[in-house]
C-alpha cells in the first residue's frame, strides 16, 4: 500500500509538531520511586517473615474453676501456625506465677504450613495468687531450631482476694 512509515505510532503532540520530547519528566521519576518503594516493601516483608506464630485464647465460658486438688484452673486454646517448610515440634511451658502448672501435654507437633489448636488447662495454688487477674506467659520452644521461641502473654483469673 506504500503508506509512509509512522502513521500509526505512540507519540506526543510535541513530537508531531517537531518539538523535542523529554523522556525524563517528574512523573517518570515519581513512577520509578513508587515502584522502588513497592519492591523494597516486598523484600522487607519476605526478609522479616516469622516461621511460626502463637495465639493464646482464654476460654470465656468460665472465669475459673477449682480442681480436685483445690487448685485454681483456667482453660486456654493455643493456636499455633507453622509457616516454615519443615514440620516443627514445640515444647510448651507457662510462667508468671509461682507454682503454675500445665495440666495438658507439653509437646506439640505442627506440620509444615499447618495451623493447630491445642486445648490447654493451667492451674495454680490459690494462695499463690496475689490478685484476681494475673499476667502469665506461654512459651513454645522448637526442638529442632533453638532460635525459634514463641512467647505470648495472657491472663490468669482467680477468686477475688
Amino acid at each position: 500500500m506504500e503508506y509512509p512509515r509512522g502513521l500509526i505510532r505512540y507519540t506526543t503532540e510535541n513530537e508531531l509538531e517537531g518539538k523535542t520530547s523529554k523522556l525524563m519528566r517528574p512523573r517518570t521519576f515519581g513512577y520509578g520511586l513508587v515502584l522502588l518503594l513497592m519492591v523494597g516493601a516486598i523484600v522487607f516483608t519476605i526478609a522479616t517473615r516469622v516461621p511460626a506464630q502463637l495465639d493464646v485464647l482464654r476460654d470465656r465460658g468460665a472465669l475459673f474453676s477449682f480442681n480436685g486438688e483445690g487448685r485454681v484452673e483456667n482453660t486456654y486454646t493455643l493456636k499455633v501456625a507453622n509457616m516454615s517448610e519443615v514440620p516443627q515440634t514445640f515444647t510448651i511451658s507457662v510462667s508468671g506465677l509461682e507454682g503454675i502448672r500445665l495440666l495438658t501435654e507439653n509437646t506439640l507437633t505442627v506440620a509444615s504450613s499447618e495451623n493447630r489448636a491445642l486445648p490447654t488447662v493451667v492451674d495454680v495454688a490459690p494462695e499463690k495468687l496475689s490478685e484476681s487477674n494475673n499476667a502469665i506467659v506461654f512459651t513454645l520452644e522448637s526442638q529442632s531450631d533453638e532460635s525459634l521461641v514463641l512467647e505470648t502473654e495472657s491472663r490468669f483469673v482467680g477468686p477475688n482476694r
